[in-house]
């Protein structure tokens, strides 16, 4: 499933590399500007004033480097027209063959990094908390909490292992040198245009669905924690309530089965 360039969507955005240039601009480190959109997007989404107004959130909360850098990214990333020309020059650097030229190939050099694989893994525990004796809850405040806080270890706002796995995808750059069948292999993993991802674009997509899948879950979880607290019989939460909790969650799981569909092409059409 190749990106959709039509639209400012974070595929897109990270192909083109916009944030990442943003950040250089600054002088900040790399994923800044990501993680400032990130929080502000998730302080719109749990705003109560979400419905009144898709925009909202409390600008007394950043500072004004942080204003600057959502306002930034909405007249230059997401206004349409500017979006549109940030695709066409993108187009327009990548099939540019000045751009593409392999240079030749030094069998003495290490192109890239020995690395076994391994990831650190997160730092999670096992849940100890009360197991329902008496068998007069159908769900656990404490339980549901519980995995939210296992699953905080895993995705956070902007941050996570799938975000630093896929930050490491990018940033391998494939030179096959003057290889006409390792040139066509690059092309495969890495893409040829804007409407084709490559398997490197699609795995990079299928790690944010599945964070944002996570994500949806760990604030799914959290906010039916809160539903309960709040209500005077605890299991009183019916299927409207369930979905309005989770739904979001399901949609985003649902997302997960776009990925891994498609089997790349090359400048030649194959």
């Amino acid at each position: 499933m190749g990106i959709n360039f039509d639209y400012a969507n974070e595929e897109a955005i990270d192909k083109i590399g916009v944030l990442t240039s943003h950040d250089t601009s600054l002088g900040e480190d790399s994923g800044w500007t990501r993680s400032v959109i990130q929080k502000i997007k998730n302080d719109i989404l749990n705003s109560p004033q979400t419905k009144a107004a898709s925009s909202s959130f409390d600008r007394g909360d950043y500072d004004s480097d942080e204003l600057a850098a959502w306002d930034w990214y909405q007249d230059n990333v997401v206004d349409q027209d500017h979006w549109k020309q940030l695709v066409k020059d993108y187009n327009a650097d990548v099939t540019n063959p000045d751009h593409v030229d392999p240079a030749d190939y030094d069998p003495e050099h290490q192109y890239i990094p020995k690395d076994d694989g391994a990831i650190a893994p997160p730092e999670t525990s096992t849940y100890s908390g009360s197991n329902n004796p008496n068998h007069e809850l159908a769900v656990s405040t404490e339980a549901l909490n519980f995995m939210a806080g296992q699953l905080d270890q895993i995705v956070g706002d902007g941050t996570g292992m799938l975000f630093d796995a896929r930050n490491t995808l990018n940033a391998i750059a494939m030179k096959p040198g003057g290889f006409a069948k390792a040139e066509i292999l690059r092309q495969k993993i890495d893409g040829v245009n804007a409407t084709d991802a490559g398997l490197r674009g699609d795995s990079m997509g299928l790690m944010l669905a599945v964070h944002e899948a996570l994500y949806a879950v760990k604030t799914g979880l959290r906010q039916m924690a809160r539903d309960y607290d709040n209500a005077e019989d605890f299991n009183s939460m019916t299927a409207d309530q369930l979905g309005e909790s989770m739904g979001s969650a399901w949609g985003k799981i649902g997302n997960i089965g776009d990925y891994g569909q498609g089997s790349g092409s090359t400048a030649g059409g194959n």
